[in-house]
């Protein structure tokens, strides 16, 4: 009886998730300022204190008074933090589901906007088994700083999706540490159904912020580089 009470409220959260998303998208169809993709505060399948965005009101043990003393003699940063150097992005993004990636591009580009960042570069593939040369093809690229895959792999009826999707994870995080730049991963699934992905069109904008500062900290800066 506890397991079905606790699936219950699980149950309600996500209703309650889904209708305030729905409510927050007709207020945005609104207004004409862009304005990020809303994302999930709760999940059925999550533990509480998720981080999911750069700008929420979030302190970590070792801020707080009562426990700063016990890491005094040791460095902690947080990746990106206390720069706002522009970070100059390359996206690449899948074909197949054009309405869906339409909403999740624009997220991206708000994002970056956001974080002080450019997209300036965006490569346009017919779905995620094509990425990668693309994904090496802007690593490669001086211009760039960081590249972002944005893309949706849907439920389907055999493994597809799931091959497909692993083997692009690997090859992502391969280029990633060759060529030391962040690649930001913004792929709804494998395996996700239509309504899940209409819930997550803001992992486009956590891929891009991911993405933004992870460059901040590890890829030097332009004068850097040239009076290296």
């Amino acid at each position: 009886r506890v397991a079905l009470d606790a699936r219950g409220r699980a149950r309600a959260r996500v209703r309650a998730n889904r209708a305030r998303i729905a409510r927050e998208a007709k207020r945005g169809e609104a207004d004409d300022a862009p304005t990020r993709a809303p994302l999930p505060r709760e999940y059925a399948h999550h533990s509480p204190g998720s981080v999911q965005e750069t700008d929420d009101a979030v302190t970590f043990a070792h801020e707080r008074a009562e426990e700063r003393e016990k890491w005094a003699k040791t460095t902690i940063v947080h990746v990106g933090e206390g720069s706002r150097e522009r970070v100059r992005l390359g996206v690449c993004i899948g074909e197949f589901h054009n309405k869906l990636m339409d909403r999740m591009l624009e997220d991206a580009r708000v994002s970056a906007e956001a974080m002080g960042s450019t997209i300036d570069k965006v490569v346009w593939v017919p779905g995620t088994y094509e990425a990668p040369l693309v994904v090496e093809n802007m690593l490669q690229d001086p211009t760039l700083d960081a590249c972002v895959v944005l893309g949706y792999i849907e439920k389907g009826s055999t493994l597809h999706g799931q091959e497909m999707g692993a083997t692009f994870s690997i090859i992502a995080k391969q280029l990633e540490l060759e060529y030391g730049k962040p690649v930001g991963m913004g792929i709804i699934g494998p395996g996700a159904t239509a309504e899940q992905a209409e819930m997550r069109v803001a992992y486009a904008g956590n891929a891009v912020r991911a993405s933004v500062r992870m460059a901040r900290t590890f890829v030097p800066a332009e004068e850097d580089v040239e009076t290296a």
